[in-house]
């Protein structure tokens, strides 16, 4: 077995069969199907059930896609980091982070480069549950992400709370009165929120928060990118209504107004692979981001 051969089998099952496989890597066909034949017997298994020109995973196959899937995304995180150090780089960090914790990653990364650390990142937008999930494999050093945090295996840190906020056009008046913003105000207004592609996280918590406050939540669009919810606003859809720390800055031609919906506040975390000794520049970026967020 090697990777190359891990590689071709992943590409098969990705793209449903060897022609396309070949398309995409731009092999050989023939390269694939011996590639394929030596895993199976070396290992004496079957990977495909072929029935004419098609070819079906076995349950067998499936086990060895998610193993090769892990193995080959481990091989190219080390491959990446060795071409770094060749560069003259001391470490590669890798970093995850939600929507609406981007500021502080960039944040962090611009301090540490100013601060001439040789350092390289590789930074990883996803949702909680994948960041999770790649925190507790190691295949990233640690993340910023949103409470709950569900892995109780993992080392948790809560952070800076996080309030709702509405986001308007510059130079909407109606929102420029102090103080903050009552549900009751907003009911009708067609809004745009943030939601996750599975569960209903701060989705489902405003929507739950407008429905005890006796108030129609008006929901025109929801997005799992918050740069749409932006765009959307600026095209006059609605108004969006974010959960936002005190890092967040508005662009240009956008203005926020704090609202008063959640009984409890959303809250970031800090979450790393327990009982592993990080390295000097994961633990420099680590506490960079605690700096940035437990003083808010």
């Amino acid at each position: 077995m090697n990777l190359r051969q891990l590689a071709y089998f992943r590409a098969v099952v990705e793209h449903g069969s060897l022609a396309a496989a070949a398309d995409v890597l731009r092999v050989a066909q023939p390269n694939l199907s011996v590639a394929i034949r030596q895993l199976e017997e070396e290992w004496n298994i079957a990977l495909f059930e072929r029935a004419g020109r098609g070819l079906s995973v076995t349950e067998t196959g499936r086990m060895l896609y998610e193993r090769a899937a892990e193995l080959l995304s481990g091989a190219s995180a080390l491959d990446q980091e060795m071409r770094a150090i060749g560069r003259g780089f001391t470490a590669r960090l890798s970093v995850g982070f939600t929507q609406v914790s981007i500021e502080i990653i960039t944040a962090m990364v611009a301090q540490i480069r100013a601060e001439g650390a040789a350092v390289s990142f590789s930074l990883q937008q996803g949702e909680p549950q994948l960041l999770e999930s790649m925190v507790e494999s190691r295949q990233l050093d640690f993340a910023v992400t949103h409470m709950p945090v569900v892995n109780a295996g993992l080392g948790i840190e809560p952070l800076a709370t996080m309030g709702m906020a509405l986001l308007c056009r510059e130079g909407d008046d109606r929102w420029s009165a102090e103080g903050e913003i009552r549900p009751e105000a907003l009911a009708e207004v067609p809004l745009i929120l943030l939601r996750r592609r599975s569960g209903g996280g701060i989705y489902q918590r405003i929507v739950d928060a407008f429905a005890n406050a006796g108030v129609s939540c008006s929901v025109v669009a929801d997005c799992t990118d918050i740069s749409a919810i932006y765009t959307l606003v600026e095209r006059n859809v609605g108004l969006g209504l974010l959960p936002v720390h005190a890092l967040h800055v508005p662009p240009a031609g956008f203005s926020m107004h704090p609202v008063a919906l959640l009984p409890t506040p959303e809250r970031l975390a800090l979450i790393y692979p327990r009982g592993r000794r990080q390295l000097p520049a994961v633990q420099q970026a680590m506490d960079l981001c605690r700096m940035m967020l437990r003083s808010r």
